[in-house]
């Protein structure tokens, strides 16, 4: 294989997603990856979804911001995008997901100006809402399809994701497993959360992301109902089961067991990690799943649902667990048993914090992106 003189390659990620992004709370999978690859000699720039215009850096890396105007993520455009990459000169661009209008745009483009595109597909089902869902199946099976004529190659985020591409194509594809970015993650702040709340002599479980259906918030205290008193649940976050959930802890008196924490800036996770034992996540879907990674990286071993995400990175019974049935008994039990041996707890949190220095810190994660942007389509 012929590889690229990174001195010469100009690689413009475009995260096409209709989402607006705070890059103090949320840990951006494409800036870690532009991070990783600058630091081995390349030139890389992000464009991202912005309220306004707007360009700065971030190291290295040039970051732009396009002005969004979206119905929904999927249906989204960002204004003047044409403009930045003629005036990027982009020699490769990086997209993500195929149902998405700001991949087809960007893949147009880059047909049209003989720049090679790759894209990266972490999705690997539709929407389950059902007007959504046959809406989406139809711009898979059209725009969809289009993308994945017009660029040259699919990196995969997960095995699942790269079964839902070979539905729609048989193009070529790697494995690109997403890395953490540990720099995002590293704080001078200690705060010795157990002593704040009064839980020194308690085990500790941990939730971090979004309190929506999908997560299901509600089904973690449940869980929580099933442990004893010497268990209790940090849960930092925001959305729109918030309320619901705090509702929840008042109606069955959980206050002193269950601590809802709010949103908490990347800088101050840290601590917060720190001082837990398990980390739950009962998602109903996962593309990924960054708090896995984050929480793996600290040394605290995940329990999860079935997910593309946590197949992917939890190597069950080793350095986390995977229960198929949203149960709280079933989970209430695995926790217990994971608790009161101390000697499983510290071989799986070794594990989980060897898995994450070994294969899924980013500078490890990029070699696997530097193989497809280098893969060379023959027609």
């Amino acid at each position: 294989m012929v590889m690229m003189d990174k001195r010469k390659e100009h690689l413009v990620i475009v995260r096409t997603s209709g989402s607006i992004l705070d890059l103090k709370t949320y840990n951006c999978q494409e800036l870690g990856l532009a991070r990783a690859l600058s630091r081995k000699g390349w030139k890389v720039s992000l464009i991202l979804a912005g309220r306004e215009s707007a360009s700065f850096k971030f190291g290295d890396v040039s970051v732009f911001c396009c002005k969004l105007y979206a119905m929904n993520q999927q249906l989204a455009y960002f204004e003047g995008i044409s403009d930045l990459l003629k005036r990027l000169s982009p020699t490769i661009i990086q997209i993500h997901e195929i149902g998405l209008l700001m991949s087809w745009v960007v893949a147009c483009w880059s047909k049209k100006n003989d720049v090679p595109c790759v894209l990266i597909q972490g999705n690997y089902r539709t929407t389950q809402k059902p007007i959504l869902k046959q809406f989406e199946c139809l711009f898979n099976w059209t725009f969809g399809k289009s993308i994945l004529k017009k660029i040259k190659a699919v990196g995969y985020k997960t095995q699942m994701a790269q079964c839902y591409v070979r539905k729609f194509s048989c193009i070529k594809s790697f494995p690109t497993y997403i890395g953490l970015d540990e720099s995002k993650l590293q704080s001078e702040q200690i705060r010795d959360w157990k002593k704040e709340l009064n839980i020194e002599n308690k085990h500790v479980l941990l939730y971090v992301g979004n309190f929506e259906s999908r997560r299901n918030p509600i089904f973690l205290l449940k869980v929580l109902q099933n442990l004893p008193s010497s268990v209790c649940l940090l849960m930092a976050g925001d959305g729109n089961q918030f309320m619901e959930t705090t509702e929840y802890v008042k109606k069955w008196d959980l206050s002193d067991r269950c601590f809802l924490l709010g949103k908490l800036r990347q800088d101050e996770l840290a601590s917060l990690y720190k001082n837990a034992d398990l980390f739950l996540l009962a998602s109903n879907y996962e593309i990924y799943g960054m708090v896995i990674l984050e929480a793996m990286y600290f040394g605290v071993p995940v329990i999860s649902t079935l997910t593309a995400g946590s197949e992917s990175i939890i190597e069950n019974g080793k350095n986390g667990i995977i229960i198929k049935e949203l149960d709280e008994i079933i989970w209430g039990r695995q926790i217990q048993e994971i608790l009161q041996s101390p000697e499983l707890l510290t071989k799986m949190k070794k594990s989980a914090i060897e898995k994450i220095n070994n294969k899924l810190l980013w500078d490890k994660a990029v070699d696997r992106f530097v193989d497809l942007y280098n893969y060379k389509k023959t027609k």
